[in-house]
Parts: structure tokens; C-alpha cells; sequence
């Protein structure tokens, strides 16, 4: 990464006679450096303005929308500019890579992971950029983002090439494709997962989420192909942009057939255009998680024998129907955080039962208001016994996201603001073969409370309880 200011400015039209090698590129001021590129951007809540000067102290070149000064450069348009400037600057990492994006409202995180065991199983290091974490060879890099800032992604896609990765699993938020994180990544698969809806306290309407969603499309290599669950109707609308470029996998009319699909406590099998599959997970949205990986072996040429070996040996994966036995009663831990998530769960956990389900589940804080009734609703249709608590309050008060999620419910349920005595309630309640189900925060170890993150996992509350709990 040996490139001059002046040649990495001229990129994009920036005037500038500096022939110092840039070191590095960020729009962090705490990681820059002496002559590294900082990228003073306006962000949603701070504006990269009042980071300039602690930048310039540092020695480092300042690229921003305003006027010139020394040592800082204007660009009307930064984030145009980054997708170009960081391109150059780590020699267009994408092109050596095999690149994978997985979007959609549910289902990134379980896509993105049964990918991954499958290439390993392959042989082909992989790393996973997706909720929570960074994960290649032995590294396990924590973000708060699902998709975090494109100087970071470009740094990692970097090392990802360095460190001999055949590729890159990422998970693709609609926030990063509004924000143009992505925009110096090109990939050669698309999985649209599905679309629901979410973060209407970022997009407004479903129309402007669904519209974000479907722009990733644009991110195709000349050879890529986006994979499509085709009996989610709310995906039809990328046919009119990409119909050469799209296959599409359903029970229905679909270039992919799934058939002869079964669901049972012990697993899962399907047929794959005639072709039989047998997996170790639970729910009918696993058999369409792991087909649309299918797509992804058979572009590698992997052969039939070798996918349908792989599939057998897949794992759940954690924080996702994470299933636990205890003196004939069961505990499921899941991430679902959306309506449509919670109830494809609860429906998957219903056909399983013998007895009760017992639901735990709430709303994060300073996020869609309007999913908490919602989840609320489909959580009393369910559930047997009802527990809502907090998730992540984050800003607001505990008390008033559950009583924006209760005011229009009808039926019984309990209320518990304290996540870990819901979780007691549940644990010490429970009767043989019931099952619980805590919903909403999965394999996530901390909890958001008041710009404070504490440490919070629902699996060692579960440890705990157990522990402590006579039956």
C-alpha cells in the first residue's frame, strides 16, 4: 500500500502537490496516525467537523466538504469519494476475493454462518463480517454494527486478502447500503433473505426500507448472480432490475424446485431440484437458509455428493434456535427481534411442542416504535404463558417500552423489567416438556441501558438459573 496524496487525490479530482506516502485511511479520529488520510465526514449523530483538529495535531491530511486549509483538502462529495479513494488505495481487494452479500430483514447472521461452515468444510478460509463480530482464522473482532464503516470494511477486506482468505461473507444492512458504506465492495452473490419490516425509526416508511433493500443490487460484479427466495412475495420486485442476473429457489415456479420438505424435532430433510438433503436444524426457514447456500456450491462446482455430505454436518448456529434440554423441559434461545422473526420462531417452536410454550421476549429502545404492539400480539397468539421484559432500553425507560408494546393486548401475560428475574419466573414455572423460548437478544453478551453497554448474556442467565433452581 505504497501510494502518494497527490496521486490518491487526483483520483478524484482534488488539486494537490503533496507527494507524501499515505500510511493509512480512516474516518476515526482516535485511529489516525502521522500522514495518514482522514475522512472528516458528516455522520447521523456527530458531524467530522470538530474531529479535524485533534486529526491535524496528529500529523495527518484532512479530507472534508469545507473550504481549504493547510493540510486539509475540500471534496464535495465524500462518500463518493471514499469508494474511490479506498479502492486505490488497498488495490481493489474485491477482485481477489470471492465476495458474498446476505441482506434481508431476518436471517443474515444464519445465512452468513451456514455459509461459512460449508466453505471451511471445503478447505476455503473465509472471513464473516456480520452482527456483533469479525471473524477469520483465529481473530474474533468485536463492532457494534452489522455492517460496520467503509474505511473499516476496506481495512479488513485488506487483511482478508493478505491473510490467503478465498473469501468474504458479509452481512449487508440497510442502514450501510443508505449510508454508501459499501461502495467500493463488489460481489459475486447477493442473498436476499427477505423483506419485512424494520427500522422504521431510520427509514420512515416500508416503501423507503424495502427501496434501500433492493438497491444492494447495484453492487454486482459483471458475473455475480443474486439468489432469491421466490415464495417471498416481497422480493418480486427485483425481477423488473436484475431477471438475467437473479436465480430463485421455492416450492413454487422457481428456476430451483424445493420439494418433499420435512420438518421433525431431530432435523430437517428436502429435495433441491430432485436432489435429496438431509440437515441437522430446526424450522422450514433452515431448509430455505441452506438452499440458498446451495446455490452458492453448485456456482463453485462443488459436486452433489460433496454438498449433501456438507449439509449433513452442519450446526445451528449460536443464538439462533439455540436449543437447550433440562430434566425433560427445553430452553430456546433466539436473536428474533422482529415481528416477522418472532413469529416464523414461534411457529417453528409450536409444531414442535408437546405441552407448553413459555415466551420471553421485548423491545429494544430507540428503534421501531411501531413493531412493539405487533410483537406483543404475535407473542400471545403463541405463547401459552407470556413474559415481556426488557431487551435493549438503550435510552428510554424500560416501563415505557412495555407499555407501548401491552396497551392494545388482549389476554394474559406477565411483566418483568428485569430480564434475568424473567427468565427465573419462566425457569422456576416450567412443568416436563414445556418449552421456553427467550427471544430477542441470542448469543448478544451485553445489554444497552442509558449510552451504557453492561455485561448481559441470556445463555448464562440460563447457566444461573439452572444452577439455582430445586426442582
Amino acid at each position: 500500500m505504497t501510494i502518494k496524496l497527490a496521486k490518491l487525490l487526483a483520483m478524484i479530482d482534488v488539486p494537490c502537490q503533496d507527494e507524501r506516502i499515505v500510511a493509512g485511511i480512516s474516518d476515526d479520529s482516535r485511529q489516525i496516525e502521522k500522514d495518514w488520510l482522514f475522512l472528516a465526514r458528516k455522520g447521523t449523530q456527530d458531524n467530522g467537523e470538530q474531529y479535524v483538529n485533534e486529526a491535524l495535531v496528529k500529523g495527518a491530511v484532512v479530507l472534508w466538504e469545507q473550504k481549504p486549509c493547510p493540510n486539509c483538502y475540500q471534496c464535495r462529495d465524500i462518500t463518493a469519494a471514499q469508494a474511490v479513494i479506498l479502492r486505490a488505495f488497498y488495490h481493489d481487494p474485491c477482485r481477489h476475493l470471492h465476495v458474498i452479500g446476505v441482506t434481508g430483514t431476518n436471517g443474515k447472521t444464519s445465512i452468513s454462518n451456514l455459509l461459512a461452515q460449508m466453505l471451511t468444510a471445503l478447505g476455503k478460509k473465509t472471513m464473516v463480517i456480520g452482527t456483533g463480530h469479525i471473524r477469520y482464522e483465529d481473530h474474533d473482532i468485536p463492532i457494534d454494527n452489522t455492517t460496520p464503516s467503509a474505511c473499516t470494511l476496506a481495512y479488513y477486506f485488506h487483511a482478508a486478502q493478505e491473510t490467503g482468505c478465498f473469501g468474504v461473507i458479509m452481512e449487508v444492512s440497510s442502514h450501510a447500503i443508505d449510508q454508501k458504506r459499501i461502495g467500493f465492495i463488489r460481489f459475486d452473490e447477493i442473498i436476499y433473505t427477505n423483506i419485512a419490516s424494520d427500522h422504521l425509526d431510520y427509514h420512515i416508511t416500508r416503501t423507503h426500507y424495502q427501496y434501500t433493500k433492493l438497491k444492494l443490487r447495484n453492487y454486482l460484479k459483471r458475473t455475480g448472480i443474486i439468489i432469491v427466495n421466490h415464495d417471498d412475495s416481497s422480493l418480486h420486485p427485483l425481477y423488473q432490475f436484475h431477471d438475467r442476473k437473479i436465480v430463485t429457489i421455492g416450492q413454487g415456479q422457481a428456476h430451483l424446485q424445493l420439494s418433499k420438505c420435512e420438518v421433525r424435532a431431530t432435523g430437517s430433510t428436502f429435495c433441491l431440484q430432485q436432489e435429496a438433503y438431509t440437515i441437522p436444524l430446526l424450522g422450514f426457514h433452515n431448509i430455505v437458509n441452506t438452499a440458498q447456500c446451495l446455490v452458492v456450491l453448485q456456482r463453485l462446482h462443488v459436486s452433489l455428493a460433496q454438498r449433501q455430505q456438507i449439509t449433513s454436518r452442519l450446526h445451528s448456529v449460536s443464538g439462533r434456535m439455540e436449543c437447550h434440554e433440562w430434566c425433560d423441559r427445553y430452553i430456546v434461545i433466539d436473536y428474533a427481534h422482529t415481528a416477522s422473526s418472532l413469529q416464523t420462531l414461534l411457529h417453528t417452536v409450536d409444531e414442535m411442542k408437546e405441552k407448553r410454550m413459555l415466551v420471553i421476549c421485548g423491545c429494544g429502545g430507540d428503534r421501531d416504535r411501531t413493531k412493539r404492539s405487533k410483537m406483543a400480539e404475535i407473542a400471545v397468539t403463541y405463547g401459552d404463558i407470556v413474559i415481556f421484559t426488557s431487551d435493549n432500553p438503550r435510552n428510554e425507560y424500560p416501563a415505557d417500552i412495555l407499555k407501548d408494546m401491552t396497551v392494545q393486548i388482549k389476554g394474559d401475560y406477565e411483566v418483568f423489567e428485569n430480564r434475568f428475574y424473567a427468565i427465573k419466573y419462566a425457569v422456576k414455572i416450567a412443568q416436563e416438556h414445556d418449552i421456553i423460548v427467550i427471544a430477542g437478544k441470542g448469543d448478544e453478551v451485553f445489554q444497552y441501558m442509558n449510552d451504557k453497554k453492561y455485561p448481559f448474556s441470556d445463555r448464562e442467565c440460563v447457566r444461573q438459573v439452572l444452577k439455582d433452581v430445586k426442582l
